[in-house]
Parts: C-alpha cells; structure tokens; sequence
C-alpha cells in the first residue's frame, strides 16, 4: 500500500524513538504474552479500519468464522467497523458483513465514532471492574483505541491500564498511518505488542495472504458460513482498487485475510501455518 501518500515522517520518528526507549519505558514491542486471553472473564474488541484495503473484509469473515466456532463459544467480543486513521482512500461499509460475522456485537465507528467509543467503553468498563482484562486487535490504526482508553481511564483512574488492557498489532504501514499522538498514547498507556506480519510467514505468525483461491468454493458453499464468506468475497471484489488500493491477491482471486493473526495470537493458534490450516481448522474439507 506504498501507493497511498499520506504524512509519515512524524509517526516514523516518533516510532524509532519508542523503539530506542523501549527498554527503558516499558514500551517493549511484545509485552504481553500470546495465549493469555482467558475466555471465561476477558473481552476481545476487534477493530477494522476497511479503509483503503478490502483485506480487512476477508478478515471480517475469518474473525467471525473463528468465533462461530464452538472452542470459542464463551469468548466475549466486540467488533468495530470505520477504525482507521489518517490513511487516504475510501472507506468500505460492510453493515450486512459485520452483522454475517458477529450478530449485534458490533458497533460502527464512522457512522458515529462518539457512539461508538461509548458503548465500546462501557463494555470494557465492566469487564475490567469484574476482573477481566480487555484485548484490542488492532486490523487497522489506533485513533479509536486512543478514544476508548481515554474514556475508560476517565472512568476508572486507578485502573493501571498498561496491565490491564493489551494491544496487538501487526502491521507497521498501520502505526505509520495513526495519528502520531494516538499511536504514543496507545503505546504508553496499554500493553502494546507489535507481532510479526501475517502477509509473510515463517516468522513466527501464520501466513494468510494466499493467491491460491481453492477454497472459496468449500466456505461459499458451506452450510453456516457461506453467506458470510460469499458476502466477503462480493465486497472485496467489487472495491478492489476502487477504494484506493489495489490488493494483488484479491485480484489474482485469492484470499487476504493477514490481520486475522492478531487474533491467532491472542488465542494462542499460531501453530496454523496458512490459509489451508485456518479453513481445514475452521471449516472442513
């Protein structure tokens, strides 16, 4: 996406100078510990920026594919749409998508992000005042997350949100294109991890950019989740260079869903080696 012109010098210094003092400030780039997430009592809150990139729509339906599943049936989430920064391109609604993916749990932040922020914040708020700690999956920039620990540190001052509430990123184009003030607040206040990038593989995170597309007609067909991935597929197709981006993956009809292994870190599934994994662990043959 080097295509897209927007200001980084600012959050390029800004992140070479957490890096010089990570040691020193706590800011370590991995932090918190994959696997940790403990379903019984913890909220994950989702965010996708879907802007200029239509991966995050495959990453939408491979989030939700996950959390259809039954070994994830006690975790709590919340997912937000329109959680980008300050990326050029065309944002990409996906209200029919999100609701495919996860029911009513989720809220839309470029319709009203103030609203969004709120409800957002008001269920991290009980989570972290009945013992739960909160996950921010960050496929996208953190200009929302920034909003959403601001709120719930308003409201619980005391909290030591650094140990409480943990961020995983993957992308550095994504902390490049966040408003340098969120990025560093984010980093300061929040346990943030940087995992590596999910578009490569073999470096310690699942690869799920694939042009390899054999299976989009097992999950358009499949029972329960073809109305979500043919919903995916639909969308991602259509925006493809359209919003401002041009995926060479999507194009060559293959599935880019990389953001997704922010979650897989967070539960602890990195041993999936590629997209084959995911589906043959998610879906079936």
């Amino acid at each position: 996406m080097s295509m897209i012109r927007t200001p980084r010098l600012l959050t390029s210094l800004l992140l070479g100078l957490a890096a010089a003092h990570a040691s020193a400030s706590g800011f370590g780039p991995a932090a918190a510990v994959s696997g940790q997430f403990q379903p019984e009592q913890d909220l994950l809150v989702a965010n996708f920026d879907s802007k200029p990139d239509p991966d995050d729509l495959q990453a939408i339906a491979a989030l939700g594919t996950m959390l259809q599943h039954e070994r994830f049936s006690e975790v709590d989430f919340l997912a937000v749409a329109g959680a980008y920064g300050i990326q050029g391109g065309s944002y990409i609604a996906a209200p029919k998508l999100f609701k495919l993916a996860f029911g009513d749990q989720w809220v839309d932040a470029h319709g009203d992000r103030e609203a969004a922020v709120k409800a957002a914040s008001q269920r991290a708020i009980k989570t972290l005042k009945d013992g739960g700690d909160v996950w921010l999956q960050e496929a996208g920039q953190s200009d929302f997350s920034a909003m959403l620990v601001k709120a719930i540190r308003a409201e619980l001052p005391a909290l030591n949100s650094k140990q409480r509430i943990h961020t995983v990123q993957h992308s550095t184009w994504n902390e490049e294109q966040t408003t340098p003030e969120d990025f560093l607040y984010v980093r300061e206040y929040t346990d943030y991890s940087k995992i590596p990038d999910g578009n490569g593989g073999g470096n310690g995170t699942p690869s799920f950019n694939n042009k390899d597309g054999r299976w989009w007609t097992i999950v358009t067909q499949h029972e329960q989740l073809g109305a979500l991935w043919k919903e995916a597929k639909r969308l991602s197709d259509a925006n493809n260079a359209r919003a401002g981006y041009d995926n060479p993956t999507i194009a060559a009809g293959g599935f880019d869903f990389s953001d997704t292994v922010e979650a897989t870190w967070i539960f602890n599934l990195n041993q999936l080696k590629d997209t084959d994994d995911f589906f043959a662990t998610f879906v079936g043959e």
